[in-house]
């Protein structure tokens, strides 16, 4: 599916202007949410438990879910700031649930709930920062990785086709135009 990356696109003259820029945001979001992804899978962790594995799979998880949204004509004005998405896991998946996620992709009940664990930290940034790092040791209620590498993966898979389609259908455009 992936011909052209959004770089080539927009280097190439093909993807110009706002327009190009608004069809090009699904596509860079999911290329992250990948990037995000592969990360994660080559992270070698030390000890136990790290919480670097579990902020690249949110990551992913995160932006796979913004690409959707962005590749459905959702504002991006409702995915940041203060009354909207923002970096909310749960609330990223029920708009995205909203505008139809659940007919391409099916999530099990075990995918929301991990989320739900994972999201108690994510949104709060334990993940990221050491201050925080005591704080989701004495919770017992860690989201499990096995299923946040699941979740982040069939999400990449499932929504390349739908985030890179308003892309291809900007760049049919725009070459029948003859520019």
């Amino acid at each position: 599916m992936r011909v052209r990356g959004q770089r080539e696109l927009i280097e190439s003259g093909v993807a110009r202007g706002p327009d190009a820029f608004r069809c090009a945001m699904p596509v860079m979001f999911h290329d992250f949410a990948r990037d995000f992804l592969k990360a994660a899978e080559g992270c070698q962790v030390t000890g136990d438990f790290s919480p670097v594995p579990c902020f690249l799979y949110c990551k992913s998880i995160e932006l796979s879910l913004k690409a959707f949204l962005l590749a459905e004509n959702v504002p991006v004005t409702k995915l940041k700031g203060k009354r909207s998405v923002g970096h909310n896991l749960e609330r990223a998946l029920e708009e995205a649930e909203l505008q139809g996620l659940f007919d391409i992709v099916e999530i099990p009940r075990q995918y929301k709930e991990e989320l739900r664990k994972a999201n108690y930290y994510y949104v709060e940034k334990a993940f990221e920062y050491v201050d925080n790092y005591k704080v989701m040791m004495m919770r017992v209620d860690l989201p499990s990785l096995k299923v946040l590498f699941e979740f982040a993966s069939i999400l990449v898979e499932k929504l390349e086709k739908v985030c890179y389609e308003p892309m291809h259908m900007f760049a049919e455009k725009y070459r029948k135009r003859g520019k």
